[in-house]
C-alpha cells in the first residue's frame, strides 16, 4: 500500500503535469496516500553565476514560485486529498531524488516526453535519471505529444 507520492511539476510546462497529475490524484485517493507536489528552481550557487543577479534574486524566485505553486495546488488538488508542496533548488533529477529520500515517499510519478533517439542518448532526461537512480519505485506517465 502506498502512503506518500511525489509528483514533480514545472508550472511553466503543463506537459510536466497535465497527464501525470490525474494519475497521481487517482493513486493517492485509492491508497489514501499523501501527494506532495515538487517544483525546482535553478541553482544560482556559483559565485560567477550569482554575480549577475541581484543579491536576493534567488529568494524572490522561491517566493514567487511558492505563491504560484500554492494557487496551483488549490486549483488542481481535491480538498479532501492529503497534499502539500515543496520547492527545491538545483538540477531537477537531483532535487527529485533528494526530496523523495528526505520525505520517505513510496512512489515518484513523473511525466516523460517523447524525444528524438539521439537527444535521449546524448543528454538523458530527468525521468531517465530518476528511474536509474531512485531507491523508490518510479511511475512514468507518457504524454502523447
Amino acid at each position: 500500500m502506498l502512503k506518500h507520492l511525489l509528483l514533480p511539476v514545472d508550472l511553466q510546462h503543463p506537459s510536466s503535469w497535465d497527464y501525470a497529475l490525474p494519475t497521481a490524484i487517482a493513486l493517492a485517493r485509492q491508497n489514501r496516500a499523501r501527494l506532495t507536489l515538487l517544483s525546482v528552481t535553478p541553482n544560482f550557487g556559483t559565485p560567477l553565476v550569482a554575480g549577475y543577479f541581484p543579491q536576493d534574486y534567488a529568494e524572490q524566485i522561491r517566493k514567487a514560485l511558492h505563491d504560484r505553486l500554492q494557487v496551483f495546488a488549490e486549483n488542481h488538488l481535491p480538498a479532501e486529498l492529503q497534499s502539500d508542496f515543496l520547492i527545491a533548488d538545483g538540477k531537477v533529477w537531483e532535487a527529485v531524488l533528494e526530496s523523495a529520500e528526505k520525505l520517505g515517499v513510496d512512489l515518484i510519478i513523473m511525466a516523460s516526453h517523447k524525444r528524438p533517439k539521439l537527444e535521449r542518448i546524448l543528454l538523458g532526461t530527468n525521468a531517465m535519471r530518476v528511474v536509474q537512480q531512485a531507491a523508490q519505485s518510479v511511475m512514468i506517465v507518457r504524454t502523447p505529444h
